[in-house]
């Protein structure tokens, strides 16, 4: 183990291989004070003894694992928002993403490029000190505050929360909703609703956060608990607290408590919406096979009645064409000639206004197949409940 002082910032590098932590010592100790550990064991003593600044881990090592390390450490009051940078020559999506569950900030791999190692280590360290800085001020602006009128807000504005959230019609509506609750009292989410579609609310889908709030929608447990990172279950929502405040245990029991009544009530609003979904699809798909029948009934409807004219129109100029052909031979006067052509004339004429009715009658059946797919098209259409 050595120690070399340039500047107040201390850097623990935790590696079993000698070669590593002396490269990892070249490339940082012109910066920072370096520290070297050759174990897990001895990183959870070291840093017993001392916090330092950034933790660079390794991730395979004989003992207790990189991983398990850090999970420690994250249980650890005094580490809870200590960097973590996994230094590993493992690379996959996997082991990232483990890295990432047990609580790291970042992850490097070997062989280790200087940017790289300068850049990531340079962005943790502002971080820590932002979230230090944003402590500060926070532990300075609540010991000013009446802790009672604290209270009266934070459950002020969970009410408000249970109200709005009745008119709520959307899934994404309801995520954005317990998002934003939560970010006004100073904790940031990510969360995962499920109506039978998935969306992700305050991450990306192919995210690492999307990731673990897809895992845990399995997971056996219903609340875990990594640091200050906590992520909650229920069968519509998963949510993931990225920074619980367990620096005020009074401020995180209250908080826990607003979670548990949040998230009762944006699953159950989430299983309204499923199950609207779910009754007007029902809906819509018998409605679709009503009209499929009506239109193939009007469809048959109106080629009988057409084919009934045409047939009825056939029959009659026919029947006038034999009664010419006749009159000849039944030796009557022409006045009896002209009165029998002109009833069988008047008889077609009736027939083709007939004719004139059978397309009104067509034209009415479509209308009313019209009126069925505009009826149709609002079951699709948002209803003023929906917009309010």
């Amino acid at each position: 183990m050595g120690l070399i002082m340039i500047n107040n910032v201390n850097i623990l590098v935790v590696d079993d291989t000698a070669d590593c932590r002396l490269m990892l010592r070249a490339m940082l100790e012109d910066d920072y004070c370096v520290t070297e550990v050759a174990s897990g064991d001895m990183c959870l003593i070291e840093v017993a003894k001392a916090i330092p600044d950034l933790i660079l881990l390794d991730v395979n090592m004989p003992g207790i694992s990189g991983y398990e390390v850090c999970v420690n450490l994250r249980k650890m009051y005094q580490s809870e928002s200590l960097p973590i940078i996994f230094v590993s020559a493992l690379d996959s999506f996997e082991e990232r993403l483990a890295g990432y569950e047990a609580g790291a900030d970042d992850y490097i791999v070997k062989p280790v490029e200087p940017e790289i190692l300068f850049a990531k280590v340079a962005h943790c360290l502002a971080q820590r000190q932002i979230m230090s800085a944003a402590k500060a001020s926070a532990t300075e602006a609540m010991s000013v505050a009446m802790e009672a009128m604290t209270v009266s807000s934070e459950l002020g504005q969970v009410v408000q929360f249970i109200k709005d959230v009745q008119s709520i019609k959307d899934a994404q509506g309801v995520g954005h909703g317990i998002i934003n609750i939560l970010s006004s009292f100073g904790i940031n989410s990510v969360a995962r609703v499920d109506t039978g579609s998935v969306a992700y609310i305050g991450c990306n889908e192919e995210s690492i956060e999307a990731e673990v709030l897809t895992r845990f929608v399995v997971h056996h447990e219903r609340i875990l608990s990594v640091g200050i990172r906590t992520v909650i279950r229920d069968p519509h929502i998963v949510l993931l607290i990225k920074d619980m405040p367990l620096d005020d245990e009074n401020r995180c029991g209250r908080f826990r408590d607003h979670l548990a009544v949040l998230m009762d009530i944006a699953n159950a609003q989430l299983a309204n919406i499923k199950s609207r979904n779910m009754m007007l699809e029902q809906r819509q798909q018998i409605f679709t096979q009503v009209i499929s029948v009506a239109e193939q009934q009007i469809k048959k409807t109106t080629t009988r009645l057409f084919e009934h004219d045409k047939n009825s129109q056939g029959i009659m100029h026919g029947m006038v064409s034999e009664l010419e052909g006749m009159l000849f031979g039944l030796g009557l006067e022409e006045d009896q000639e002209k009165k029998l052509m002109a009833l069988a004339d008047q008889t077609s004429l009736q027939l083709q206004e007939t004719q004139g009715q059978t397309q009104v009658v067509s034209g009415e059946l479509g209308a009313i197949l019209e009126s069925l797919y505009d009826f149709f098209n609002t079951l699709n259409e948002p209803s003023k409940g929906d917009l309010s």
